[in-house]
């Protein structure tokens, strides 16, 4: 059967500016590139370290706020990856800004009209020693809260390992099979995930 495509937002929370390629930006392009294998998806990848995004937890906190464009993006997405780097043992500044930004979908929520629904997450995560699961978590928690789905394994990540030079990651990362493995599963889960509710939504 036919499906139709998926649109998936990705949210780069990478702390370079384009266009140059971050680590985040590669394992994410891993993972989109998997998800290519299971139908069509239409991309959309908004870099953060590019938009202005203000302090605050108003829908617009500015006259030149991109905050309210980006949330648009996110509420007609089936699915949205929230890709971050890991700085000092936790997610970067503006995946937290983007968290913090997101409360007001938590309010609508609590008011009865949730504004995230039927939407699937992933999550992408790279560092050098730091760890992923402590940062998967904490970023898990914060999407259960906001309505999003999350398949089963639903997460690729990457941290390199202790004492080595993290201008070589790259070139480790893609030799690893178990980053490539689990590119697969997070994008054969998302894609499977999303599809389902497109066609059976939640009530």
């Amino acid at each position: 059967m036919d499906t139709e495509p998926l649109n998936v937002l990705v949210l780069n929370a990478s702390l370079k500016h384009g266009p140059e390629v971050s680590s985040t930006e590669e394992v994410t392009n891993l993972v989109l590139d998997h998800m290519k294998e299971h139908g069509e998806i239409h991309i959309t990848q908004v870099r953060l370290s590019d938009k202005n995004i203000p302090v605050g937890l108003k829908y617009r906190e500015s006259e030149d706020d991109e905050w309210p464009s980006i949330a648009e993006h996110i509420k007609a997405s089936d699915v949205v990856i929230f890709a971050t780097p890991i700085w000092w043992g936790g997610r970067s500044s503006l995946m937290q800004r983007i968290i913090e930004r997101m409360d007001a979908f938590d309010e609508e929520a609590s008011a009865g009209h949730p504004a995230i629904t039927n939407k699937v997450a992933g999550i992408v995560i790279t560092g050098s020693e730091d760890g992923a699961q402590a940062v998967m978590a904490s970023i898990m928690e914060v999407l259960s809260f906001l309505n999003f789905t999350m398949p089963p394994q639903c997460c690729t990540y990457w941290v390199g390992e202790v004492g080595m030079d993290p201008k070589t990651d790259s070139e480790r990362r893609r030799k690893n099979p178990a980053v490539d493995k689990m590119a697969q599963m997070t994008a054969k889960n998302l894609v499977s995930y999303a599809q389902l509710l497109k066609e059976h939504p939640l009530q």
